[in-house]
């Protein structure tokens, strides 16, 4: 069996996973983002979520039925970890959401020729030498979030590139160089599926996998996840829920407008164009705290879910524009934000619930719909995350991109996309597609419903301009440095 772990926002995720696909045993652990300085600033801390996945680890391994044949794991990015000689972190983790390093970003993206967001690597990785002078002379190496997870279990430093298109994305190729960083801040690329050294003894200790055990070389986690879902095919479309969500759909050319992410797939020849929400899930938290759900152990977006189901489809024409942290691909608005539409005095609770659950498929729509007006239609959709668990969200989903949703037998589908890089690397399988479509398995499927086909075109029409409006609105309210401050 397979020993693969997933490093979220909100957890870590780890499986015992057979050769056949099917998970024997699934643990997740908790980890958290924190607040750094300033509005834009997210961080996590490295130490926890080697504390998680130490502790899922010791719970999968304790009950594992047979062998462990090797080990990956996968994570969130782009997340930079500065780490010291040792390899040990020099402070926390730079986040995926962080978007303190716009100045530098717009740098690089003058040096390169095209732009590069400020949650990307390089720009992260300037703006900590510029802003965290003694962090920077400690550090020996950038790595980032799985990678150095990999780095911790078996001592092996690299970093995972699926294609050489992706090295523009992560340590920006000669650019590093340009902008006066040693090339030995960086680890060297490595293809997923490939034999790293064997698990430390120290890492065994902790996380109880024998050591010796074969690390194998993943991926980040939205191509992880692409393979474990399936979306290994032109047409499908892995929709990555979670804190944020994205849509990543698999095709055979990239997507002509840059304002779509396009990205070379980890199947050879393959490409991920994308788009999505940065704040989904954190949506939904957002407004299970703001509507006063008790804080009683149970999630946020299982409370809001539940609320939502008490109104109607269209939220009585109400709607909800999710967009809390500014927003990438395809809307690329570091200032958007987000605004309920439609309010009235006759809107209960459950409508503005429905509303926010709502504006996640629109959200979604947005990518979908402008994906196929440029030639890149979408057949179906494959859920992946712990929300794709909810019945009721993903039949939302299906009725508002009118495209049927298929939900894996394991959610987690970073999970099951990193047993296909450990199938590859012990020659279980011939290639990543080949172990794709061994391990995935479909557990549910959900048509639209044509009935409500009309309302929601009609809804999203009006979502789709209502964005538009927002957007210089949005501008004008984040433009006063002394907004939001408090008066007198």
């Amino acid at each position: 069996m397979y020993l693969t772990f997933d490093i979220g926002t909100s957890s870590v995720k780890g499986a015992l996973v057979r050769e056949d696909g099917r998970a024997l045993r699934v643990e997740r652990s908790p980890v958290g983002l924190h607040r750094g300085e300033g509005e834009s600033a997210w961080e996590a801390d490295p130490g926890e979520w080697w504390s998680a996945l130490a502790e899922c680890s010791r719970r999968l391994v304790r009950d594992a039925a047979g062998p462990i044949r090797a080990a990956a794991v996968s994570g969130n990015g782009p997340t930079l970890v500065p780490v010291d000689g040792t390899g040990l972190p020099v402070g926390p983790a730079i986040s995926w959401m962080d978007r303190r390093a716009r100045d530098q970003a717009d740098r690089i993206s003058a040096l390169l020729g095209f732009p590069l967001d400020p949650s990307f690597y390089l720009p992260k990785v300037l703006w900590f030498r510029e802003n965290r002078h003694e962090e920077f002379s400690r550090t020996s190496r950038f790595f980032s979030c799985p990678e150095w997870a990999a780095f911790r279990l078996c001592g092996e430093a690299c970093t995972y590139l699926a294609d050489p298109y992706y090295e523009r994305y992560t340590w920006g190729g000669p650019a590093a160089g340009e902008l006066g960083l040693e090339a030995s801040l960086f680890p060297p690329y490595a293809e997923p599926g490939r034999l790293l050294s064997g698990i430390l003894p120290e890492a065994a200790r902790e996380t109880g996998i024998p050591a010796g055990t074969p690390v194998v070389t993943a991926f980040p986690d939205f191509l992880a996840s692409l393979l474990g879902s399936g979306a290994a095919e032109p047409g499908i479309a892995c929709d990555r829920a979670g804190t944020s969500e994205a849509f990543n759909l698999c095709a055979t050319a990239p997507c002509a407008d840059w304002s779509f992410l396009s990205l070379p797939h980890a199947v050879p020849g393959l490409w991920n164009i994308s788009g999505g929400l940065s704040t989904s899930g954190k949506a939904l938290e957002w407004y299970a705290r703001a509507a006063g759900f008790p804080e009683d152990g149970e999630p946020g977006a299982r409370k809001v879910f539940r609320a939502a189901e008490a109104s109607v489809p269209g939220a009585r024409n109400l709607l909800f524009l999710p967009f809390l942290a500014g927003e990438r691909a395809p809307l690329w608005r570091r200032d958007l934000r987000g605004a309920f539409v439609g309010l009235s005095v006759d809107h209960g609770p459950a409508d503005l619930a429905r509303a926010v659950a709502e504006s996640l498929g629109f959200g979604l729509r947005l990518t979908s719909r402008g994906l196929a007006d440029r030639g890149h239609p979408t057949r179906l959709v494959r859920v992946s995350g712990n929300p794709a668990r909810n019945a009721f969200l993903s039949r939302l989903k299906a009725d508002i991109l009118d495209l049927p949703v298929e939900v894996p037998e394991l959610p987690d589908c970073e999970l099951t996309g990193n047993a296909a890089a450990c199938a590859v690397a012990l020659g279980d399988g011939s290639s990543l597609a080949e172990a794709a479509a061994a391990l995935v398995r479909v557990e549910a499927r959900f048509e639209p419903d044509p009935r409500l086909r009309g309302e929601y075109d009609r809804l999203y029409g009006i979502f789709a301009d209502a964005v538009e409006v927002l957007v210089p609105l949005s501008e004008r309210l984040t433009a006063d440095p002394g907004a939001g401050s408090p008066g007198p």
